[in-house]
């Protein structure tokens, strides 16, 4: 379609708008990206894909070795692994990741917004399609996601696409392109691609009822087939991303806490699914008034979308069935927001030409609005926004039958919607530039440059910005154990929280960061310890480098990478140790599945427990504490006994918050070691009931006191105990595994071995199916070990090892890619020839 001259200004208006505000938001002060997952996830893991690709060359990778203790690569999929918007910064090297995520961030939604534009204008008069735009762009999830959930929306370009191609589809012109754009779709975000196929075979209905007034079943089961199979097509062509990845989820999704059950299914007007808020289509009241006029349309069309709408807003088991059955979650509607704003469209029209009656549409409107609000539970917050929008929409009806001026109705359809957008977005705490380059500054690269020179790989525990660098991989032989990813190894994820006891600080157990436990830097051959704050440098871990603010540590006493040795002790006999004895035999052994016979021998001894001190937020009642504080406070605790430098201690006890008075989070930190208990309907609750704490007195001193940190709220707080053992206890000796660093890289680790006696291989890869293994060139079977990571058995001796992973159905995936793109290939071919003759 040609842009007439008064199109293009609507485009630069729309377009300053938009640059105004991302302005206003980050007034040079801050990134365009938001504090909550988005230094932590957003931008670090594309930077590792296009680290890991200058490393490797490898483009269809199966490994992530530098993150979260070795990964199935496909576990981080979701964040872009072959997104085209972060396949094309591999061509910019020499761009940072921080600053392509931003720049393609604004381009995609001016994308969004202009193609829109256009796609209305195609429907609507110039003007109508300006409004809607405007509308579009304050929709609730579209600039907020922006900046903090970018792969909410950053498929948005190609989905609206994918609509316009539907429309030349059924007009019989370049077919093909509804399978291009929904495989892009499907690329750039796989799951919201989901939704987004089944909003464009929904609107793909929608058309087909649009130029066939007289459908018959016959007709509609011959076309939809047709159809169906261009969408069908993109799919195969996208099952190198899809098979790996769906093989990842089935085993690496855990379930939330969202109390999904058979009331949840119980279909209501529940307009979070479809107003104001930014994790759901996040549209105003007219939205409401949009969908009854629809439904009650003569026109079958558009009765079909107001139904189809209706259904997706008011039955939760479809929201359940697009989010995989994980919980009950809106922001998976958001791929229908366009086709929310098309029914938008029609009504505005209509009102515009006067073809609808507008007291009966209000009517309703407000019994829905009313239902909205008693029958869910809502904020004030939306109560009020609820409220103020059907005043505005209902004054600026009756104004405009009056004056027939249009912007008054513009003001008073997206009045409401523009101030809620307004407040989420300022509300929403950015990253501050200062921060950004401080996480990736000049010190913090040569300190890792330093560490990925040495001849022996080890881990590196970076204790600055713990959260925002947990996925910060700064070069390609820097290696960590810290991993945030909505996919993970569940084995390694509970092995970091229930087998080595780390604290867990966080409302979501999916972010494992590094930690301040002496105990796991040591089992995760955490070598190297980078921190701007001595105190984070626990004893064992002695000062080797500084640059600028940033010091380098180095503790020689961990565990190697891998290693063998023949002192075993069977999964049995291990899960019938309670804490802490179950992380010594951890470190003095292998744990193996077959059973042994082995007799465990501790050098853990017991102390008096710790005593909070009783006080006005204090209160002990046989063995309980109760707390009950309007405001975190601190105590001064004295240990059982005087605790040397050398020394472990080890300190646990169970917290209870479902308690009257109480659900809420609670936690408590000692000397900075926090662990928290999440609010019971929290739907990522952490199940973190029992805390355990590793306390080490710092480098070169001894402690006979503790100070302890308490949050809000009530909550119980029951058996406490504590533990000591000296630390070269925890230090064995075992054959360790000496990586070739020039030939071990991507999927590939290759190394020697010297074997002292017929025992046990394991290496602190977390273990999962792909994993091949070979000694001396022949294959062994590979195992679990130690409940979580990779091992074998082994032969005394010298030996070469050699380790490889093939991320599962990844092969398959390009076989079916590869069939999938010559079809596509074939398609173009066909419809282009079909072209011509029709000409």
């Amino acid at each position: 379609m040609k842009l007439s001259k008064k199109n293009i200004i609507h485009l630069c208006v729309l377009t300053g708008i938009y640059l105004l505000f991302v302005l206003a938001l980050t007034r040079f002060k801050y990134a365009y990206g938001s504090e909550l997952d988005w230094g932590g996830q957003h931008y670090a893991i594309p930077d590792y894909f296009r680290k890991l690709f200058y490393k490797t060359g490898d483009f269809f990778p199966s490994f992530a070795p530098n993150i979260g203790c070795g990964e199935n690569i496909y576990n981080l999929s979701y964040y872009g692994l072959y997104s085209p918007l972060i396949l094309f910064s591999y061509l910019l090297p020499f761009v940072k990741m921080s600053t392509y995520i931003q720049i393609v961030s604004i381009i995609g939604i001016i994308a969004s917004l202009w193609i829109f534009y256009i796609w209305m204008r195609q429907k609507f008069t110039d003007n109508t399609a300006f409004a809607l735009s405007f509308v579009f762009l304050f929709s609730a999830p579209l600039i907020f996601h922006s900046h903090r959930h970018i792969m909410f929306v950053n498929y948005m370009p190609f989905l609206l696409l994918g609509f316009m191609a539907i429309e030349d589809y059924f007009e019989g012109k370049r077919k093909y392109m509804v399978t291009l754009w929904a495989f892009l779709m499907l690329m750039t975000s796989y799951f919201f691609a989901v939704s987004g196929l089944a909003a464009m075979a929904v609107y793909g209905v929608y058309r087909w009822l649009k130029i066939n007034e007289k459908p018959t079943f016959k007709k509609f089961c011959k076309d939809g087939t047709a159809f169906a199979f261009r969408l069908i097509l993109a799919v195969i062509m996208a099952c190198v991303l899809i098979l790996p990845t769906l093989h990842c989820m089935l085993s690496g999704r855990e379930a939330g806490n969202s109390h999904v059950d058979l009331k949840s299914f119980i279909p209501g007007v529940n307009l979070k699914f479809l107003l104001y808020y930014h994790y759901s289509m996040g549209l105003c009241l007219f939205t409401v008034l949009s969908i009854i006029s629809a439904v009650f349309s003569k026109q079958r069309y558009r009765r079909f979308l107001g139904i189809v709408m209706m259904v997706i807003a008011t039955c939760p088991i479809i929201v359940y069935m697009l989010n995989g059955t994980l919980y009950v979650d809106p922001k998976v509607l958001i791929p229908f927001l366009p086709l929310g704003m098309l029914l938008f469209g029609h009504t505005y029209f209509d009102i515009i030409r006067g073809k609808l009656k507008l007291k009966p549409l209000a009517v309703i409107t407000l019994l829905v609005a009313l239902a909205g609000v008693f029958w869910f539970k809502t904020t004030k917050k939306v109560e009020f926004y609820i409220i103020l929008d059907f005043v505005v929409l209902m004054s600026s009806l009756f104004v405009y039958r009056r004056c027939k001026k249009e912007f008054i109705l513009n003001i008073g359809m997206s009045l409401c919607l523009v101030v809620s957008t307004v407040y989420a977005n300022f509300a929403d705490k950015l990253v501050p530039l200062s921060e950004l380059e401080y996480d990736n500054s000049s010190d913090m690269n040569t300190l890792a440059d330093y560490v990925g020179s040495q001849e022996e790989i080890s881990r590196t525990s970076n204790c600055v910005d713990e959260v925002n660098t947990v996925n910060m991989i700064y070069n390609a032989d820097y290696y960590t154990m810290s991993i945030y990813s909505s996919l993970h190894n569940k084995d390694y994820n509970k092995f970091y929280y229930s087998e080595i006891y780390n604290e867990n600080s966080y409302r979501n157990t999916s972010l494992t960061t590094q930690t301040r436990s002496l105990i796991a830097d040591m089992y995760f051959s955490n070598r190297y310890l980078i921190t701007d704050d001595p105190v984070k440098a626990v004893s064992g871990y002695k000062k080797i480098k500084e640059s600028g603010s940033l010091s380098l540590y180095e503790n020689n006493d961990v565990l190697p990478f891998g290693y063998a040795t023949n002192a075993l002790i069977g999964r049995k006999e291990y899960n019938s140790l309670n804490y802490p004895y179950s992380v010594e035999a951890l470190f003095n052994n292998i744990i193996v599945e077959d059973k042994t016979e082995k007799s465990f021998s501790s050098d853990i001894k017991k102390v008096r427990s710790i005593n909070f001190t009783e006080c006005g937020q204090i209160k002990r009642e046989w063995g309980k504490y109760t707390i009950d504080a309007k405001k975190p406070f601190t105590q001064e605790i004295t240990l059982p006994e005087m605790l040397t430098n050398n020394e472990i201690m080890f300190v646990s006890f169970n917290v209870n918050n479902d308690i009257k008075g109480g659900r809420k989070d609670a936690w408590v930190s000692i000397n900075g070691n926090k662990n928290k208990l999440t609010a019971p309907d929290w739907k990522y609750y952490n199940n973190n009931r029992r805390f355990e704490y590793v306390i080490t007195t710092g480098q070169d001193y001894s402690a006979d006191s503790v100070k302890v940190n308490f949050s809000d709220g009530k909550y119980e707080i029951t058996n406490v105990r504590c533990y000591v053992i000296d630390k070269d206890s925890l230090v064995r000796d075992v054959d360790p595994f000496m990586i070739d660093k020039k030939t071990s890289h991507g999927d590939v680790i290759n190394g020697t071995i010297d074997v002292k006696n017929d025992g046990y291989f394991t290496i602190s890869i977390p273990y999962t199916d792909g994993f091949t293994a070979e000694i001396d060139g022949k294959e062994v079977q590979c195992e679990k070990t130690d409940t979580a990571f990779l091992g074998f058995k082994i032969p005394k001796g010298s030996h070469s090892i050699k380790i490889t992973f093939t991320a599962p159905l990844l092969h398959k995936g390009i076989v079916l890619s590869g069939a999938g793109l010559l079809i596509f290939i074939a398609c173009v071919i066909i419809d282009r020839r079909k072209t011509k003759a029709s000409k």
